[in-house]
């Protein structure tokens, strides 16, 4: 037996102080018999768990390498789109990691996810632009992508090993924020058939929520020291910073439209305009605010339409399903026919919906609508399996 104090390779490290915050610490260099070994520190209930690990050689965290993750940073800022942003970073990935394909994983609405960036540097097959179904990640797994923010599998051959306690007093211990933790042998032997032999992930988690993965490949085993995960870490962390700030662009300049077509509306309101006249001179442009191929607005029996829109007839029809529900808050779909099995003959006109109803003497329903939009989805996975949608 070794005093744990007595590993570490600077007497200013004080195990007993680490772990303190949720995930994973790193210690630094630690000596166990005399080879060096990479240490990191989290906590497990009562107990301070210390993971060390061999290691790899040429993993020093020196000026150059600093330097270097101070060009990749800024490489990321210069992008101009999300979608280049994404690809900047995969090639930023694949130059820390060495991995043969790295990809750029956004989650989407319905829980799957879609590639938007790739680097390949090997013969790996493309997946840009594939869909991959929500059951390929389980919420439980997005959990703990959220706590332990970089995971590494670096053969997938692995033989696991158990976990023997030294002590009859511990019986159990929680391995959520486990640098050494085996992984599922379902995903184990996911990897297998698309031909991996070693994958490393790393969270992109903005205010709190995870984004997206950045997803790496290679066709052989292939480690990563600590520094590497690291700095991997820190890269993802400014790539998620990236993320938000284009997001809050865009939003910022959807708002400054909207106000502009707002203005444009509320400048032609008149005292004695009726609601025709009144959606005769500005249904166009409230079309517009929404960017919908049609508008229409129901005031008891007066009818106004303009854009694409459904006959008259079935304009009443939606209005009269929406009245209600649209009167305490905006009614949105983008597949109406989901909600009115009706709307299947006119979804070519109408396919997705906003509707709000305006508390008026007599109430007016506003409605807008947008054309079916035909897609085709490259998906990677089947996405009727099922997915167990308990809680986490």
């Amino acid at each position: 037996d070794q005093p744990l104090e007595s590993v570490f390779e600077r007497s200013a490290d004080n195990p007993n102080t680490l772990g303190g915050q949720r995930g994973p610490d790193g210690i630094g260099g630690a000596k166990l018999r005399g080879v060096p070994h990479d240490a990191i520190a989290y906590l497990s209930g009562n107990h301070l768990v210390v993971e060390l690990t061999r290691k790899l050689g040429n993993a020093e965290l020196d000026a150059e390498f600093l330097s270097q993750l101070e060009v990749l940073g800024t490489s990321l800022e210069r992008t101009t789109s999300l979608s280049d942003l994404s690809r900047q970073a995969a090639r930023i990935f694949q130059e820390l990691t060495g991995y043969g394909r790295v990809m750029i994983y956004q989650f989407v609405d319905d829980d799957s996810g879609v590639v938007l960036g790739e680097a390949i540097s090997d013969e790996s097959s493309s997946f840009m632009n594939h869909h991959f179904p929500a059951s390929d990640i389980p919420r439980q797994a997005r959990a703990l992508y959220v706590r332990n923010k970089v995971r590494v599998i670096a053969d997938v051959h692995y033989v696991p090993s158990p976990v023997v306690s030294a002590s009859s007093e511990l019986r159990s211990i929680d391995m959520s924020d486990s640098m050494l933790r085996s992984v599922s042998p379902v995903h184990i032997q996911y990897l297998k058939n698309m031909g991996v032999g070693a994958s490393a992930s790393m969270s992109i988690v903005k205010d709190g929520v995870l984004w997206g993965l950045v997803a790496c490949h290679h066709h052989e085993p292939r480690n990563l020291s600590l520094t590497t995960r690291l700095a991997c870490q820190a890269v993802a962390t400014t790539l998620a910073r990236q993320i938000k700030a284009r997001e809050e662009s865009e939003l910022y300049r959807e708002r400054i439209r909207l106000r502009s077509q707002e203005d444009a509306v509320v400048s032609r309101l008149g005292e004695d305009d009726t609601l025709v006249q009144f959606f005769t001179n500005s249904g166009s442009t409230i079309a517009a605010l929404l960017r919908a191929d049609g508008f229409a607005a129901v005031q008891g029996g007066e009818l106004f339409c303009s854009g694409n829109c459904p006959d008259p007839a079935d304009i009443r029809a939606v209005a009269e399903h929406v009245r209600r529900l649209a009167a305490i808050k905006p009614v949105v779909t983008s597949s109406l026919m989901t909600m009115m099995p009706a709307a299947a003959a006119f979804s070519d006109v109408a396919s997705g919906l906003l509707a709000v109803t305006m508390s008026t003497e007599v109430p007016i329903i506003l409605l807008w609508f947008r054309a079916e939009q035909l897609q085709t989805v490259k998906w990677a996975g089947n996405p009727h399996k099922d997915v167990d949608h308990r809680p986490g």
